[in-house]
């Protein structure tokens, strides 16, 4: 026993953080893909305290674009963010999408849909992320994840998280109070304008990063059952 509590002192935990891009609506003004990133690392202060470094120097040049959050930096301060992610080597990035047209109809909807990115995000902890070192993991959600949305992605998520050996904890919390999460949402955002408006550029310079993975959850598919129709 004392063996084991030892073992457990010395262990190390795994945090997660979540964001997404796009959306899960088909109707004419829904997104054509969805996309989910997870930043994981067992030190999340170091990849915390470069970002917030950043925000105190660009606080101390006047800038007042002072929450990392892609779709409204401007330019400058996108690139500035980027240089300092792919600088930090404590992190690793796996990010999740789909082309919604592959989405069969039963699954045509947020709860369904958003299941199978829990599901999925399950196995690719289990199976590529919970080393020996690892005593626990803690995956943190943003908070826009509500109600019906919530109880879909846990139901997929925690049969698979429950085959780890070691405890887990799933919490939601708003991503614009978490910079981990903000490194998160800068590779959702990064994807998303790869595959959705055919602008690699962003995905490339983040891409610099030496552990960044992608996963297409139906890239098996090969019948298209939706077709985004005109407004």
């Amino acid at each position: 026993m004392a063996t084991d509590e030892a073992s457990k002192a010395t262990g190390e935990t795994l945090f997660v953080f979540l964001d997404e891009s796009g959306d899960l609506q088909f109707g004419p003004s829904g997104s054509r893909h969805f996309v989910v990133s997870a930043v994981h690392t067992t030190n999340p202060t170091v990849s915390a305290g470069a970002m917030q470094q950043l925000k105190y120097d660009l606080l101390a040049a006047g800038s007042t674009d002072l929450e990392f959050h892609a779709t409204e930096n401007s330019r400058g301060t996108r690139k500035r963010v980027i240089d300092v992610i792919t600088s930090i080597d404590s992190i690793g990035v796996h990010t999740m999408w789909i082309d919604k047209a592959f989405t069969h109809p039963k699954l045509q909807n947020e709860v369904s849909l958003l299941g199978q990115f829990g599901k999925s995000m399950g196995r690719w902890i289990n199976n590529a992320r919970c080393g020996p070192s690892i005593t626990q993991v803690v995956l943190v959600f943003d908070s826009v994840l509500t109600g019906k949305k919530q109880d879909a992605f846990l139901k997929q998520l925690k049969p698979e998280l429950s085959k780890l050996s070691v405890p887990y904890r799933v919490l939601f919390h708003p991503v614009k109070q978490d910079l981990n999460g903000q490194i998160a949402d800068y590779f959702s955002w990064a994807w998303f304008r790869f595959v959705e408006r055919d602008d690699a550029a962003p995905s490339q310079a983040l891409g610099k990063h030496p552990n960044w993975s992608t996963f297409d959850l139906f890239n098996t598919g090969t019948t298209r059952y939706w077709q985004r129709p005109s407004p």
